[in-house]
């Protein structure tokens, strides 16, 4: 797992409208769980939000409320999967996301490219 910059999520929003690339979106609360499976389109910041309005996916969130987003390596039977997690300052979840794809397949190159390149934070180096 490796530590990114706040804005990695919005940054992963943008990249994934532009190229059409398909992502698995998942944010619940106590109650209910969110999921979306595809491509987003339109994305829209507006202060602390940023909004994604497609016809069939709408997603509000506040940015400011991220307090850590990590880029996480998960083994699977088909080999490791990238997940891009953003936390709040108490250490919940907020939200989940990964390049879509289907059991028995690998992840997607373009998403594991894009995960690899969202702005990381330096890790401090030892003495």
């Amino acid at each position: 797992a490796w530590l990114l910059d706040n804005d990695a999520v919005s940054a992963m929003f943008h990249h994934a409208a532009e190229g059409e690339m398909p992502i698995m979106c998942f944010v619940g609360n106590r109650g209910c769980i969110q999921i979306h499976s595809g491509p987003i389109k339109s994305v829209k910041p507006m202060g602390p939000w940023i909004n994604v309005l497609d016809e069939t996916f709408h997603l509000h969130l506040r940015t400011d409320h991220i307090h850590e987003v990590w880029a996480v390596r998960k083994p699977t039977k088909d080999g490791h999967v990238t997940s891009l997690e953003a936390y709040d300052a108490k250490g919940g979840m907020i939200i989940q996301f990964f390049g879509k794809r289907h059991e028995g397949e690998g992840e997607r190159d373009d998403w594991r490219f894009l995960a690899e390149n969202l702005p990381r934070i330096p890790s401090p180096t030892a003495a």
